[in-house]
């Protein structure tokens, strides 16, 4: 029994020695450094950054280098005409030419595009405020659930050392003849059972350790550490009210709405602009440089004979310029421009629906939020007076237990209840810290509470 209980506490007691410390605030901070979700989201808005431009937008115009090389043989083995080429014709040509296409005006849709990728990338900058308010709500949560795991063991410690000691004492009281055996093998049952529970909630320790390491991002998913912050709940008093309208304008998941309803609306004027003509520019220039090989022809002479073509090639280069200039207005496609336009109209009432939608959901998450913190707070606080009366109850009822008052039996009923009454009251911590977490998510606050 000995050698169970010095393994149960060696066990336990690698908990707290031989690890790195680690803060509330170093948490969230190297979560934020290496989380794979805020990485993945950072890749993201890179994207939409990058996207975000007046080349994307078609603003400026599209140069294209052009190369064109034409060969070719002719052999005029007869002739319709006894005045044509006879024999062999070789030809090449080599056209090198820059040619340009600029759109002067398309119905100012690139204005529109423009403002549209402007957007595009302040959604993508409210989609990684979102995940990092999530990742940040999760870090929170799962550093205080480890710090809760972490505190139950030390009461399952207290109660199998209280365990220890009334088996030790029952034992001995037992050698002497001064207790039954029933005594002492309820005793030693209850010392077996609180092993196990220890044993049970160290793995549950360990759980959410390697749960915390993964939203740290670190590799090692069994790297222990000290966790330095305790587990203390926020107790402060909250208008619904004032947080409704932090809510309205600090919510990260509402602010992403709102610019994608914007979005919606930089669509439809977007399908407005195919109404309007366009017109464009389009330069160029053409250097071409012919050969022609007519050592291997036969020229007709005049005189009924022919004469063989020159020994040396004919060249010939020619530069051409142009600059031309498209005016289109398309006068009907079968309503699709319409129909377009219609689409996009409803698909920007569909937007603001969402964002009046989310809004009445957000405020009905908040009052019930409000609602739970408040009452999670009063029970935080029936919680603490329960474990103080347990307690006091433990302590006069090991007096009596010493002084036979009490039954063993009665004495474990007390000693549970002591136990339970510390398991509630710290489940009601983690439960206070959860609601005001989820608070400060709903008004936006989470990001500039933590993420300093």
């Amino acid at each position: 029994m000995r050698y169970l209980l010095t393994h149960i506490l060696i066990i336990s007691c690698t908990l707290a020695f031989g690890q790195d410390p680690l803060s509330l605030t170093d948490a969230i901070q190297r979560s934020l450094e290496r989380n794979y979700d805020i990485s993945i989201e950072a890749k993201r808005v890179d994207i939409a950054e990058n996207n975000n431009n007046w080349g994307e937008a078609g603003r400026w115009p599209t140069i294209d280098l052009n190369l064109n090389q034409n060969n070719g043989v002719t052999d005029n083995v007869k002739t319709a005409s006894p005045f044509q080429l006879q024999d062999l014709t070789i030809n090449n040509s080599l056209s090198p030419g820059v040619s340009l296409n600029w759109s002067l005006f398309n119905g100012f849709r690139v204005n529109m595009s423009k403002k549209r990728l402007e957007d595009l990338q302040k959604e993508s900058d409210g989609n990684a405020d979102i995940v990092i308010s999530n990742t940040i709500q999760a870090i929170i949560l799962g550093y205080y659930r480890a710090v809760l795991e972490k505190e139950r063991v030390a009461e399952f410690e207290k109660q199998l050392q209280l365990s220890t000691d009334k088996y030790e004492y029952t034992r001995i009281k037992s050698e002497i003849g001064g207790a039954v055996s029933s005594d002492l093998l309820l005793d030693q049952t209850n010392y077996l059972n609180d092993s196990t529970n220890l044993l049970n909630q160290l793995i549950a320790y360990r759980k959410s350790v390697r749960d915390l390491n993964f939203l740290l991002g670190e590799q090692d998913p069994t790297r222990e550490y000290t966790l330095t912050d305790a587990l203390v709940a926020d107790l402060e008093d909250y208008s619904l009210t004032d947080l409704y309208e932090k809510m309205t304008s600090r919510n990260v998941d509402l602010r992403k709405q709102y610019i994608t309803q914007s979005i919606r609306g930089f669509d439809t004027e977007i399908a407005r602009a195919d109404r309007l003509p366009t017109l464009s520019f389009s330069p160029g220039f053409t250097h071409t440089n012919s050969r022609v090989d007519l050592s291997r022809a036969s020229f007709p002479n005049g005189q009924g004979g022919f004469d063989p073509g020159p020994a040396e090639p004919l060249t010939a280069i020619s530069d051409n310029y142009s600059a031309n200039f498209s005016l289109s207005f398309r006068l009907f496609n079968g309503g699709r421009i319409n129909r377009a336009i219609q689409n996009a109209m409803i698909q920007e009432d569909i937007a603001r629906m969402s964002t009046e939608k989310m809004k009445v959901s957000l405020y009905r998450d908040l009052a019930n939020s409000l609602d739970q913190y408040d009452v999670r707070k009063q029970i935080l606080a029936i919680d603490e007076e329960k474990l103080n009366a347990a307690r006091r109850n433990l302590e006069i009822s090991s007096e009596k237990y010493k002084n036979g008052t009490i039954n063993s039996f009665d004495f474990r009923t007390v000693q549970n209840n002591q136990l339970s009454s510390a398991i509630q009251r710290l489940n009601s911590l983690y439960n206070v810290i959860d609601s005001h977490v989820n608070l400060l998510r709903l008004t936006g606050g989470i990001i500039e509470t933590y993420d300093d």
